[in-house]
């Protein structure tokens, strides 16, 4: 018998545990298994390590895992150096590193999405990391800078991506609607306007949405899943705060659009498409469109499937963990294991088996 999304869930959450969590190590992940390099994961592979734990704690009865949660938060702030989260830990675990505007997005939304599940009493951090996002924007060119590198404003890389705008724009939405404040809507629209203007490549409003502008002004063609997805999200989080129903008939377009594009999915990475899958999760609890909702749901469920499949190779059956390339295509064999995928394939897993009215909790 096929096991459920919530056995596959548990099982890969126990390996990722197992083999990955360090408890008694500041609540932190080792990057692989087995360890190389680096002994402890970067901010980027940890956060999926919190959205997969986040996805899980929001399955009906999943309660029992609030505890996990906050020990991901616990482990989250040895990455938080007082102006916003930095790449790697800071001491006595590690040496801090450069500010990154787009896991900065990831993580604040996370934390956004703690606060809406009742995991989390305080939105301080996602307050600061969108101050921080305002000093990353280009005020001569718009868009936000890519990186934030040394204690100073200094910035040796100028690429302004497409998904770091977008998804500070959805966290600039979720801050407005929980804090009333007015600033964070003005921040929002310039963001996602910027994001619209520059890269959709159909002009449609539909996208695809190209993935950065270069220092030099040229554009990166790379179509990514996580980029569409977060422009879902920004588009379903600002119909919901203003009523504009064109904003949704976009982020329906976006939708179709990227489910054409991708196909069944197994060309991207899976992280970015556990962060398209959520956002479309998202649109799902704000559409009206039955066959679209019912299309977005069947192909996650696709995905998943293969994922599992031992005819993918994905998975290693004896340890349960995922091995997958920077593509996205199976790597089983190939040590080590990464700590990203298997937190996106928690994610993946969990986010099928909650509850479709607790879908607008979602970020």
């Amino acid at each position: 018998m096929e096991p459920t999304n919530l056995q596959r869930a548990v099982a890969t959450y126990a390996a990722m545990q197992r083999w990955m969590h360090l408890a008694d190590r500041g609540s932190l992940y080792s990057e692989t298994a087995p360890s190389t390099g680096n002994p402890y994961a970067y901010v980027w592979p940890f956060s999926r390590a919190l959205l997969g734990t986040l996805a899980l704690a929001g399955v009906p009865g999943g309660t029992t895992y609030a505890e996990d949660v906050r020990d991901r938060l616990k482990g989250l702030e040895w990455y938080w150096d007082g102006r916003a989260y930095a790449s790697y830990t800071l001491f006595p675990y590690g040496d801090g590193g450069d500010r990154f505007a787009d896991d900065n997005a990831w993580i604040a939304l996370a934390l956004v999405q703690a606060y809406r599940m009742d995991l989390s009493t305080s939105l301080d951090r996602a307050t600061k990391v969108s101050a921080f996002a305002e000093r990353m924007w280009d005020r001569k060119n718009g868009g936000l800078f890519w990186v934030e590198q040394g204690k100073g404003m200094g910035r040796t890389n100028h690429d302004r991506g497409a998904g770091a705008t977008a998804g500070h724009a959805e966290l600039a939405m979720h801050l407005f609607e929980l804090t009333g404040r007015d600033a964070y809507l003005k921040t929002a629209t310039r963001m996602l306007d910027w994001v619209g203007h520059q890269f959709d490549a159909s002009h449609t409003g539909s996208g695809p949405f190209l993935n950065a502008v270069r220092a030099d002004g040229s554009i990166d063609t790379n179509v990514w899943s996580y980029n569409q997805g977060v422009m879902i999200g920004a588009l379903v989080q600002r119909y919901r705060l203003v009523g504009d129903a064109q904003l949704l008939r976009s982020a329906e377009r976006v939708a179709y659009q990227s489910l054409k594009t991708f196909g069944d999915f197994t060309g991207q990475p899976p992280s970015f498409n556990a962060m398209c899958f959520q956002h479309m999760l998202m649109l799902h609890s704000a559409t009206s469109d039955a066959d679209l909702r019912h299309a977005m749901l069947e192909r996650m469920r696709k995905y998943a499937d293969w994922t599992w499949d031992p005819a993918s190779r994905a998975r290693d059956a004896e340890t349960d963990l995922f091995y997958f390339t920077d593509a996205g295509r199976p790597a089983l064999g190939r040590q080590p294991a990464r700590v990203q995928d298997q937190g996106a394939m928690l994610q993946l897993y969990a986010l099928l088996e909650w509850d479709q009215e607790d879908y607008s909790r979602l970020t």
